[in-house]
């Protein structure tokens, strides 16, 4: 039951962090084509996140040696 908890708690805190740095550079350029994501997406993230740390990871880096 712990390994659960765990699992899931890291998960909410990766879906608050990229939402609290998608809310604080709403306003960057680089952020205008983002598009807005609800509760359905914020589910799936903290379910999935070692998908979306994958995913994260490998555009920011694609995006940072580009």
């Amino acid at each position: 039951m712990d390994i659960l908890l765990n699992y899931f708690f890291i998960g909410f805190a990766f879906t608050f962090l990229l939402d609290y740095i998608s809310d604080k550079y709403a306003d960057h350029p680089a952020f205008k084509d983002v598009p807005e994501w609800g509760w359905g997406a914020r589910m799936m993230l903290i379910l999935f996140w070692p998908l979306g740390i994958l995913i994260f990871t490998y555009t920011f880096l694609k995006s940072y040696f580009k």
